[in-house]
């Protein structure tokens, strides 16, 4: 009986721990973590900045009239195709002509005066000389002799006031004649009239400044944006450099052009600054007009076949200790310097080895501003082990490595989770919407 009961109690202990066993495995399999990763490969990367602008004609010139009056012919219209010296539009000239002839009358008596003016020199010219000769015979008093060089005088006066009143005259006839010129107004350039602010019978008033007529867009196949670039981008953007743009008349069109001009003047609003930038555009089938918004994509980098690895990557960092952190980083660059002067390996612990003596926990949210980049591999056996990169350009997905442990085609860790985990905050450790 007793044996029995001896015999019973082992079975029942190697049952118990049988199931303890059976429940600890599957535990730790429940907890184990699951990283995942994806393939360092070769492509295509670039780097942009996005913005908005407004399309606009490379010249743009506003006609005005300098004079004011009734207008009384128009001879375009909107859209209408314009060479330089053109007549676009007249106002009503009778007043003007009026002016003019009037004037020419002025100048026409100025003249008559001034040639007045000029015989009555002449004529006390010559009475002066000859009263010069009768004093010098003691023929004439000295009073007769003052009387005849005052009445010369008095007439060479008279000549230069005539002469100043002609010159007045001519002016104002000049100034008429080029106001009833005025009159007619010609296009100053070639190009297309893209706007049009007043019609036929309508009055100009051109007192303090030249009303607008017309605007004239030089050459609409020549066209250019002019967007707001913020100002922690702006330091990106450089002449020459390629942009892509769109409009929302032709969504399924994309449009190229180039950057010309990064201007200096700030733009404020809301206490946030921009910088207008230019952009040239080809316009040769004249679907883009002035005025439609673009929402421009400025390249500011670019590389063919780059070895890349995905900007989710760069951002993993498992939950270790920062001091157990610093030291394997130290150890890696003290490996790196080795191995570029020729000494080898150091006889230091391996990362490896390390990475097996701690318990592997899952990746945390990000890198701290002071660590250079990296990004964590996944070897056959399990392990996990940063390798320090020097970075290049990046886009929205990926980011050119320039210099690193790196070869196409190797796991680099993105995320990492708790297999089996219910906890969705615990299960998940990435960082971003990436």
């Amino acid at each position: 009986m007793k044996k029995r009961i001896i015999i019973a109690a082992v079975i029942v202990v190697a049952v118990v721990g049988i199931l303890l066993g059976i429940t600890l495995s599957s535990g730790s399999k429940n907890n184990a973590v699951q990283y995942e990763t994806a393939a360092v490969d070769k492509g295509h990367i670039q780097s942009e900045v996005v913005t908005s602008g407004t399309l606009n004609p490379v010249t743009t010139v506003d006609v005005g009239s300098e004079v004011s009056g009734k207008i009384s012919n128009i001879h375009v219209d909107f859209n209408s195709e314009v060479e330089k010296g053109q007549v676009i539009a007249k106002l009503d000239q009778e007043l003007f002509k009026s002016r003019v002839k009037q004037n020419e009358a002025n100048y026409q008596s100025a003249l008559a005066s001034l040639n007045k003016a000029k015989v009555t020199l002449k004529n006390t010219k010559r009475k002066y000389e000859r009263t010069l000769e009768l004093f010098e015979k003691e023929l004439v008093s000295y009073e007769e002799k003052e009387n005849a060089e005052a009445q010369y005088y008095n007439a060479q006066a008279d000549v230069e006031a005539a002469e100043a009143r002609l010159e007045q005259a001519k002016s104002q006839l000049d100034s008429s004649r080029l106001d009833l010129e005025h009159t007619i107004i010609r296009s100053p350039i070639d190009g297309v009239v893209i706007n049009k602010n007043f019609n036929e019978g309508q009055t100009v008033a051109a007192s303090f400044q030249a009303p607008v007529l017309f605007q004239i867009a030089q050459d609409l196949s020549q066209m250019q944006v002019e967007c707001s670039v913020d100002e922690a981008d702006i330091g990106k953007i450089k002449n020459g450099q390629k942009t892509l743009f769109t409009v929302d008349a032709y969504p399924d069109d994309e449009f190229s052009g180039k950057v010309s001009q990064v201007r200096y003047a700030p733009q404020i609003e809301q206490n946030v600054v921009t910088y207008t930038t230019i952009v040239k555009v080809n316009n040769p089938e004249m679907k883009l007009r002035p005025g439609m918004t673009a929402t421009v994509t400025i390249i500011v980098g670019e590389a063919q076949n780059a070895l890349r690895v995905p900007n989710s990557a760069l951002r993993f960092t498992p939950q270790l200790p920062p001091q157990e952190m610093k030291e394997m980083f130290q150890e890696m660059r003290e490996e790196r310097a080795g191995q570029r002067s020729g000494k080898g390996e150091t006889p230091r612990t391996p990362p490896d080895a390390r990475m097996k003596q701690r318990p592997q926990v899952p990746g945390g949210t990000g890198t701290r501003k002071d660590q250079p980049p990296r990004v964590w591999i996944l070897k056959e056996n399990g392990d996990i082990r940063p390798v320090l990169i020097k970075t290049g350009i990046s886009d929205t997905t990926y980011t050119e490595v320039l210099r690193g442990n790196l070869e196409e085609g190797q796991k680099v860790i993105t995320g990492a989770e708790f297999k089996g985990e219910k906890d969705e905050e615990n299960r998940r450790f990435r960082r971003g919407p990436f």
